[in-house]
Formats: C-alpha cells, sequence, structure tokens
C-alpha cells in the first residue's frame, strides 16, 4: 500500500489521521505498523518522527507510567527527531522526560538549549501559532524550576493564543505533578495557560 509509492502531503494527513484514530483507541501495534510503513517511505519526515515518539509516550502513559521501556523509547525517539530537525516540540519533550526519569541534569541542559533556540525564533520574527515558542519557553521553565517565569511565559503564550493550552495542557500537567509540590503555585501556572 505505502512501499515504493510517494506519497504527497494531503495523502499523508489522512493517514496520520487514521494512526491517531488507531491511538485513541490504543490498538498500538496497527498504529505503529502503519506509521512505521510511512517512515520507511520519508524517514527524514519531521510530523512522522514526531508522531513516532509521542506515540510511545501515550503507551507509556497507557501504561500508567509503569514501563519503562517505554518511556526510554520515548525519549530516544524524541531525541532524535530533534538531532535531524531540530523541531523545539521534540525537544522539550526530550527535556521533560528526561526528567520525569531521573535524568535532571541532562533534562536542565536540554531545557536551556531548546528555550534559547526558540528566543531566537521569536526575535527572528518567524511565527509558528501564536503562542507556540512562548509555551515551550515556558515549559523549559518549568523544567528548570523557574516558577515565576514558567507563568509569565504561559501568560505571553495564551495572550497570543487563547486555544494554546490544547496543545501544551498535557506535558504542563506531567511537568507540574513531578516538578510542582504546592497546590496554590500549580493553580497559579494552570491558570496563566488557562489550563
Amino acid at each position: 500500500m505505502i512501499e515504493g509509492s510517494i506519497i504527497n502531503r494531503n495523502a499523508l494527513d489522512r493517514i496520520l489521521q487514521k494512526v491517531w484514530g488507531l491511538v485513541v483507541r490504543e490498538k498500538w501495534a496497527e498504529a505503529e505498523e502503519l506509521l512505521d510503513k510511512l517512515i520507511s517511505v520519508k524517514p527524514w519526515d519531521k510530523k512522522l518522527l514526531l508522531t513516532k515518539a509521542q506515540l510511545r509516550k501515550n503507551m507509556w502513559l497507557a501504561s500508567n507510567r509503569e514501563d519503562y521501556s517505554l518511556l526510554e523509547d520515548a525519549i530516544h525517539l524524541y531525541s532524535r527527531c530533534h538531532l535531524l530537525t531540530g523541531a523545539a516540540e521534540a525537544g522539550i519533550n526530550t527535556a521533560t522526560l528526561l526528567l520525569i526519569s531521573g535524568n535532571d541534569h541532562e533534562a536542565y541542559r536540554k531545557a536551556a538549549e531548546v528555550a534559547k533556540h526558540c528566543r531566537a525564533i521569536i526575535m527572528e520574527g518567524i511565527r509558528e501559532p501564536d503562542g507556540y515558542y512562548p509555551a515551550i519557553i515556558a515549559e523549559a521553565n518549568l523544567i528548570r524550576g523557574r516558577l515565576e517565569a514558567a507563568e509569565t511565559w504561559y501568560e505571553t503564550a495564551h495572550s497570543e493564543n487563547s486555544t494554546i493550552a490544547d496543545i501544551f495542557k498535557e506535558n504542563m500537567n506531567l511537568l507540574l505533578e513531578h516538578t510542582v509540590p504546592e497546590s496554590s503555585t500549580v493553580k497559579k501556572i494552570r491558570s496563566a495557560l488557562r489550563a
């Protein structure tokens, strides 16, 4: 079906919708098989690499965060995607999962690197969806324990795009759960993103 064919972006998006439909139903093996076929045709495609990493992250979350091998796979896949494509989303997810896995030093280093990259993009005036880069910088600050800075960047993200929480809520909640023990601080940060 896919091998040997050239896939245009519209067809790719339709197949990825099918993959996400399988993910929602937790049909992990079918989703991964279809995704791996796509990756064999387009091995450098950022969207595919991010989807593969997100699939492993979702599988780890579905295991009640008990299957450490899935967490390690997700870290590896996000890290590889970040290395190959420079995608800020891949970098911040790498940092998030490194922190959760207990590799604090590497998580802090990766978060600082990604935040610096995002600030440079903002300064250059390159735009992703409004609020995207500020929200990533907010997550980098959460990882590094800079809670006031995280709150400020989430406020900025929300002021640029009132629906940005839809994209960042899951990762923010993972980070808050892992790094912030005080419920009043958690509420302040969540309200900054309106999540």
